[in-house]
């Protein structure tokens, strides 16, 4: 069993990790733009129809475990969370690609390409639709007006975020009573949404229905819950919970939790939407603490390969809907006259080489600037240098 003990915390696999769960997402995107295209796809399977959720479910429930890892760390190193530093790392790693892609997707791409009706999607509510992604509420956008055809991607992006502000003081606050807090945030979640909908099946349309439909929509989205759950799978790590870990961790264990999660992730198992999500979040949770802290983990994610594409899977999930809409704009007649196999994987092939090429770039000429700039407000990182 591995446990973190020093300032300097490196957690094998989950680059890995980040990487799988990019590809989930653009892997369900092609398919999907495919469908709206009219073009044959794949978009009805079971899996691959719900694989964006799945990805991005587990890019939470990642979050959740490394960024409550790395503050507990360092509340147990300095006697307690700063939280000024830890909003500016934040900013750091999160703004500048964010920022750069809504740059992109407001004022320059819609005027080149016509893929997906970006220049009319565009017009439709500029100003509120600008509005909401500049101020990290583009989860709300997806709800309340149509999509951003370059950005839509970044709605999660928004949602952590908002974790993000809210969470080191949730930390900060309970920590004496933090299991309760990470166990109780899942179960309070489902109950003020229901409690919310079921209002508002209750109310004639008007300015409070609104109100209360729209923030219902908004918590639908604000998935705070998968956090928490990969928040209490940090503390069981960090606690050194031995009992419950050797479970975990017992090469039997590993077995049955990888079935039960092909078996859900290929079937569903519940037919409540986030109840599927919830559980899986579990599974993700076990999956990442036997990648984090078993060293006689069945799976094994650590390779140069996954390093690399997990240091720069943010690039990957936030241009990968911008290389697609290229690719398509100028292979559309290709696209329109050929579904063959051949056809399709010179496409995934293309999307994945683009995206990570630009990925790259992106991380070389963009992000690691502000990433140095970073390590001047970090008490604790990872081994990688990163907190996510």
């Amino acid at each position: 069993m591995s446990i973190p003990t020093s300032d300097r915390i490196y957690f094998p696999g989950l680059n890995g990790v980040r990487f799988i769960a990019a590809s989930l997402v653009i892997v369900s995107h092609i398919e999907q733009f495919k469908k709206e295209e009219g073009l044959s796809n794949f978009d009805s399977n079971i899996f691959i129809g719900t694989a964006g959720e799945y990805g991005v479910s587990l890019f939470f429930v990642l979050s959740g475990f490394l960024i409550t890892s790395l503050l507990l760390q360092e509340n147990r190193d300095t006697g307690k969370i700063d939280i000024w530093k830890f909003y500016v790392r934040r900013m750091l790693r999160i703004w500048p690609l964010y920022y750069f892609i809504l740059i992109c997707a407001f004022f320059i791409l819609p005027h080149f390409m016509e893929v997906g009706g970006a220049e009319n999607a565009m017009k439709t509510s500029f100003l509120p639709k600008l509005l909401l992604f500049l101020f990290f509420l583009p989860n709300l956008a997806l709800k309340a007006f149509p999509v951003v055809p370059f950005a839509s991607q970044a709605w999660s992006i928004g949602t952590e975020e908002q974790f993000y502000l809210v969470w080191p003081w949730l930390l900060q606050k309970f920590k004496a009573r933090l299991p309760w807090l990470l166990a109780g945030i899942p179960i309070f979640m489902i109950f003020l949404r229901k409690l919310l909908f079921g209002v508002c099946n209750q109310l004639s349309p008007g300015p409070v229905f609104r109100f209360l439909n729209m923030t219902g929509q908004f918590l639908d989205t604000f998935n705070i819950e998968f956090m928490a759950i990969g928040g209490l799978g940090a503390w069981l790590l960090f606690e050194r919970k031995k009992r419950i870990l050797q479970i975990l961790f017992h090469p039997i264990s590993q077995f049955v939790l990888f079935g039960i999660l092909a078996v859900s992730l290929g079937t569903g198992l519940f037919g409540h939407v986030k109840l599927r999500y919830l559980f899986n979040a579990l599974l993700f949770t076990a999956l990442i603490l036997n990648l984090a802290g078993n060293d006689k983990s069945v799976l094994k994610l650590e390779n140069r390969l996954f390093r690399f594409m997990g240091k720069i899977s943010y690039g990957l999930y936030m241009y990968h809907a911008i290389c697609f809409y290229l690719l398509f704009h100028f292979f559309k007649q290709e696209v329109s006259e050929s579904n063959s196999i051949t056809w399709n994987a010179f496409l995934y092939l293309s999307v994945f080489l683009l995206t990570t090429g630009m990925a790259w770039i992106s991380y070389e000429l963009l992000e690691k600037f502000f990433l140095r700039k970073k390590s001047r407000y970090t008490l604790v990182v990872s081994g990688d240098g990163s907190e996510n």
